[in-house]
């Protein structure tokens, strides 16, 4: 397998559940800061020019929680094998694509990539995630009453999924101050050695 990817937190979804189930994987750095997305050769793997981009045989897959869905099924770890199992994995990796990623990009992108792409940050936009935040936390909130991880006692590709957006919100100035279980779920997904071992970028 190769993944193509940079460390954002998109990408890092995927090179933070390969360490977690012990693939191999030869991992090849896209910049985007140079624009290394808009190439010919990467547009042909994937015409909306982002990453992640798994290459496994003759299969060519992006969007990184198709790709977190593959890799459960290849490996039948961390990854329900019931239908009901699955659907309950999909439902909150759609929650987090719909309700929190527009969000977190808003903050991350005019709080933080601004500062490495040299330009102004838009503060409607930071405002727009500011205000709709608390309320999809607050529903992470009430999920983490649960247990441990996003689906109960047992880790799962889908904390593989949060763990990066959730750090990036945190970083780009967004307090759990007022979600607890939120704020100790992170720091307990940040513990993950396989977390650390994920590319990043630095300050984050």
């Amino acid at each position: 397998m190769k993944l193509y990817h940079f460390p954002s937190p998109n990408p890092q979804k995927i090179t933070f559940a390969l360490a977690e189930l012990g693939l191999e994987c030869e991992l090849i750095a896209v910049d985007l800061r140079n624009g290394e997305q808009r190439r010919p050769q990467f547009l042909a793997m994937n015409p909306f020019g982002r990453v992640p981009v798994l290459v496994d045989g003759d299969l060519t897959l992006w969007d990184s929680h198709a790709i977190l869905c593959y890799l459960g099924d290849k490996s039948g770890k961390l990854w329900s094998t019931t239908a009901a199992g699955r659907a309950d994995a999909l439902r909150w990796l759609f929650f987090l694509a719909a309700h929190i990623s527009p969000s977190a990009t808003d903050l991350a992108f005019n709080r933080i990539a601004v500062r490495l792409l040299g330009i102004a940050g838009d503060e409607e936009a930071i405002a727009r995630g500011e205000k709709a935040l608390p309320g999809v936390i607050g529903i992470l909130e009430s999920q983490l009453a649960n247990g441990k991880w996003m689906l109960g006692n047992e880790f799962s590709l889908v904390d593989c999924g949060y763990t990066p957006v959730l750090n990036v919100i945190e970083k780009a100035g967004f307090s759990y101050r007022s979600f607890p279980k939120v704020q100790g779920y992170l720091d307990a997904c940040r513990s993950r050695p396989a977390w650390q071992k994920t590319p990043k970028l630095p300050g984050l």
